[in-house]
């Protein structure tokens, strides 16, 4: 299978997105893209594959933010990734990303119809297919909040335009498997990006309009994608128990 995983983190080591998420695979090649030097000396005692980016940025969350943009809706505009049939975007933040999980999605829906799909995304866990319920969300994180007036805005002139703010479905946008041989997979990207570029940071609200002008070719789904955190089993007292790590908790559960 022609396929490789990435993601990207763009600015300074006071960002919150300054991670290295476990990766993914070790059977496929998986890019980390930055312009951060810091990072890049991390990632190097890794297995991901660093790939120095040298766009200036400084700790405006803003235009570090903006910058890595490019790289996550348009990909094959970037030499490592342009020759690929498929290609995994995972958020820097996320949890531990299945290997197995998106090779059986690209075999059930991009191999037996290349020209059906071209991106898959994860449905939305907790937010209504509302754009507006997405804007109120957004508006507890300070990042998004700044450029309140602007998704406003956005958001009325897409609505204007007759598309509508509530529809059968909403994606999460931090985990995207795209089918790189599909007609339609580039078109989407730099219609995303445009979008973008007139929202905002927030690319939940500008997919949210951007996958109505492409609905045939986008693919949303329920399942987990990350890999079970590993469970130990140990005895006390002759009764079997398990012990499950969760890895945003500090502390161990223990399940009889």
């Amino acid at each position: 299978m022609n396929l490789a995983f990435y993601t990207y983190f763009y600015g300074s080591d006071k960002n919150a997105a300054f991670k290295i998420p476990v990766i993914p695979s070790l059977k496929y090649k998986c890019f980390y893209y930055t312009n951060n030097l810091n990072l890049i000396s991390l990632l190097q005692q890794t297995k991901w594959i660093p790939v120095y980016d040298n766009k200036p940025s400084d700790d405006d969350v803003i235009e570090s933010n903006m910058i890595g943009k490019y790289i996550k809706t348009c990909p094959h505009e970037f030499p490592h990734l342009k020759d690929y049939d498929y290609l995994c975007y995972l958020d820097s933040k996320l949890e531990h990303v299945s290997e197995k999980f998106v090779e059986a999605y690209i075999r059930k829906y991009f191999e037996t119809n290349t020209k059906k799909y071209a991106i898959i995304l994860r449905n939305h866990t907790f937010i209504k297919p509302d754009v507006w319920k997405e804007y109120e969300v957004s508006m507890n994180q300070h990042r998004y909040k700044i450029q309140s007036d602007a998704y406003k805005q956005y958001i009325k002139l897409q609505i204007d335009a007759g598309l509508k703010s509530e529809t059968p479905y909403h994606c999460q946008c931090g985990f995207m498997i795209r089918n790189m041989k599909h007609p339609e997979v580039n078109n989407i990207g730099e219609m995303w990006l445009k979008h973008i570029q007139m929202c905002g940071i927030q690319d939940q609200i500008s997919f949210f309009f951007v996958k109505q002008l492409f609905s045939d070719h986008i693919l949303p789904f329920r399942e987990i994608p990350f890999v079970e955190p590993p469970v130990e089993k140990f005895m006390v007292k002759n009764i079997m128990l398990s012990k499950k790590y969760n890895p945003s908790a500090a502390s161990m559960k223990l399940h009889i």
